[in-house]
């Protein structure tokens, strides 16, 4: 913090410790701290001074590197609350880079040079040695003069020798490159990490496929040397030439698939390292197959100058030692001087095309833009949402979608009970409400489809418990009353009968109904209970028992149906729900027609299929579905059924 006195400050840490004093309108500079106070503040000032590496996290962070797409450009952004700041950044970091790729390209000049000044010293003194051990061997042995035979040889030697040794040089100086660029890799192992591994030379050496094509360019090597040896045709050393770029291309595309193998960085500096190492990669192993090539062809020639007599053997060893050994010498001078000149002149690939200027305003936030995208992302994220909950919802929603999924008809939609009280009887309680409409359509409906085939009996069930299958039972049957025809309801439901507490004011209990009368315990005449309307009655299911598919599918109710059926214009059985339970196929055996309550956006489709298909067993009786509780309030339905429905 800074304590003032006057014009005069002091900058003191939190242990109190006094790191400087400054005065109010002069910079004031510690080395690691600096900062202008324009004028005293009027309050406390405190200093928040960030380490290093949080710093250089927070520059990492606001700068972005990216190249033009199909250009070797890179596009570089900085963003920061002072837009002068932004741009000295910009600025600073594209001069920085200049001066870093200088720096590397002059260090790997400078280790080619320091190894060539390594070999210099090295065969100067195999130069001198070979002078001396051949002016020696003269002089013992009184021999001077070689044949022609062996002067060629020699020659030959000499010659390839020396191309050994300049490839040594070239190897030894794209490995050197090799070893810098991977030193840039461990630098920043956060970033680079995973890929000083894969660009590394024994992953890509070890890869078969460069293997094969090492051996293919060692092969086009030796070929190439042989012809420029024995001076053979032109035409032919040319097509030699030509195939041997042709494989160095596909060793450099190989090499490329490898080392790019990996997750893929953006970063045009990693891109631009790592298409230096795959060239560089692809001139080592070029180099290693020429070398390969010429100590096979060096070891022949050698092998020729065995055949020599003794003692032209050795005089002729000593003058290729002498005359290689020179050669090298002199061509590694040469060497020397194109080094030092290459390091000298050194200049970076890099240069800044545009400057980076100080912007007129602010890139981000943008109001205007950030109101619209906004908008249409709210729009599309509903959207999307709406698509993704129709989607994950697998109910059936509509009549379309059961007719689409059993090729049956919905023979009635029946509203949604939106307050529910005590058990409602619409048919009775509101004559005239959509629900009660909705149940004669039903009725209409059913008396449509009996002109095919006679109904008398009539089985309705459900997919699964409280569906409405009850209340269906209940409303049409009251309807097919108010019809004029005589109907009676049997509760078959011997697992969760229900019709009792419908009729609760009409029965006085469920002891007495058709089980008792399955079991021989009542008489039929005593089970049947008079209902609300005229021409309505009820058989409640009575005792519960312990088999209510065995009783159901007995011989006695069988004759109890064929009685009722004689007695009334319609028999309807309030079932169980078939899926799960045996009951209602019993029953659909016996009965004429069969219809199935489905409760919208409940039921899923998957059981509209299977209770299709199991009550299929019972054969071709299903004749229709009802579609319990829509939603009447929607515009489609609302649209198609206020026709029917009389202004109160």
């Amino acid at each position: 913090m800074l304590r003032f006195d006057g014009d005069a400050f002091v900058l003191i840490n939190k242990s109190g410790e006094e790191l400087g004093r400054g005065t109010v309108g002069t910079y004031f500079n510690t080395g690691a701290v600096g900062f202008l106070l324009a004028e005293k503040p009027a309050e406390q000032v405190e200093f928040v001074i960030k380490g290093i590496d949080e710093s250089a996290d927070d520059l990492r962070s606001n700068t972005s590197a990216s190249q033009i797409k199909n250009t070797a450009l890179v596009l570089l952004k900085v963003k920061s609350y002072d837009a002068e700041r932004a741009a000295r950044i910009a600025n600073t970091l594209a001069e920085e880079y200049i001066i870093y790729s200088l720096v590397t390209l002059r260090e790997a000049a400078r280790g080619s040079k320091e190894f060539i000044e390594t070999q210099i010293q090295s065969f100067g003194e195999e130069l001198s040695r070979a002078e001396e051990e051949l002016k020696a061997y003269k002089e013992k042995t009184g021999i001077f003069l070689l044949d022609e035979s062996a002067k060629e040889i020699i020659s030959s030697l000499a010659q390839f020798e020396v191309e050994r040794e300049e490839a040594i040089v070239e190897l030894h100086e794209m490995e050197s490159a090799i070893e810098n660029l991977e030193d840039q890799f461990a630098r920043d192992e956060a970033t680079y990490g995973a890929y000083k591994t894969m660009a590394s030379f024994p992953t890509i050496a070890n890869s078969p496929i460069i293997i094969t094509l090492k051996e293919k360019l060692r092969s086009l090597e030796m070929q190439r040397q042989e012809l420029m040896q024995e001076g053979g045709n032109q035409q032919e050393l040319i097509q030699v030439e030509s195939q041997i770029d042709a494989a160095t291309e596909e060793l450099k595309d190989a090499t490329r698939q490898i080392v790019l193998a990996g997750p893929s960085v953006s970063d045009p500096i990693f891109q631009q390292i790592i298409s230096q190492i795959i060239n560089n990669e692809t001139s080592v192993m070029a180099l290693q197959s020429r070398i390969d090539a010429l100590n096979q062809i060096i070891a022949r020639q050698n092998g020729r100058l065995k055949q020599l007599p003794q003692a032209e053997v050795n005089l002729a060893q000593l003058e290729r030692q002498k005359m290689a050994n020179e050669d090298i010498y002199t061509m590694l001078l040469g060497k020397l001087e194109e080094s030092k000149i290459a390091e000298a002149m050194q200049i970076s690939e890099a240069k800044i095309i545009d400057v980076a200027t100080v912007p007129k305003r602010p890139v981000e936030p943008k109001p205007r833009q950030n109101t619209v995208l906004g908008f249409l992302l709210g729009i599309l994220i509903g959207v999307g949402g709406a698509f993704l909950l129709e989607y994950l919802d697998t109910s059936v929603k509509n009549t379309k979608e059961i007719e689409d999924l059993t090729g049956l008809t919905v023979l009635a939609t029946i509203p949604l009970i939106k307050e529910k009280g005590h058990p409602q009887i619409p048919t009775i309680d509101e004559p005239h409400s959509q629900m009660a409409e909705a149940y004669r359509i039903l009725r209409t409906n059913l008396a449509f489809a009996a002109t095919a085939k006679p109904i008398k009996s009539l089985l309705i069930t459900s997919t699964i418990p409280q569906e409405g299958k009850t209340t269906t039972c209940i409303n049409l049957g009251i309807s097919l009353a108010q019809q004029g025809h005589k109907t009676i309801i049997l509760d078959c439901d011997f697992r969760r009968p229900m019709l009792h507490r419908y009729l609760s004011q009409y029965i006085s209990g469920n002891t007495n109904g058709l089980s008792d009368v399955l079991v021989g315990r009542l008489k039929l005449k005593d089970a049947v209970v008079e209902g609300t309307a005229q021409n309505l009655n009820f058989i409640t299911s009575g005792t519960i028992p312990s088999n209510p598919a065995e009783l159901l599918g007995s011989p006695k109710m069988l004759e109890t149906v064929e009685k009722l059926k004689g007695e009334f214009a319609y028999v309807i059985f309030d079932a169980p729900p078939a899926l799960g339970v045996a009951d209602a196929r019993v029953i659909g055996k016996i009965s004429d027609a069969i219809i199935v309550v489905i409760m919208a956006k409940r039921t899923h489709r998957d059981a509209v299929r299977e209770v299709k298909d199991e009550l299929e067993r019972s054969g071709e009786k299903i004749i229709g579905f009802v579609l319990n509780g829509v939603d009447f309030d929607r515009h489609y339905y609302r649209h198609r059924y206020y026709y029917y429905y009389p202004s109160q």
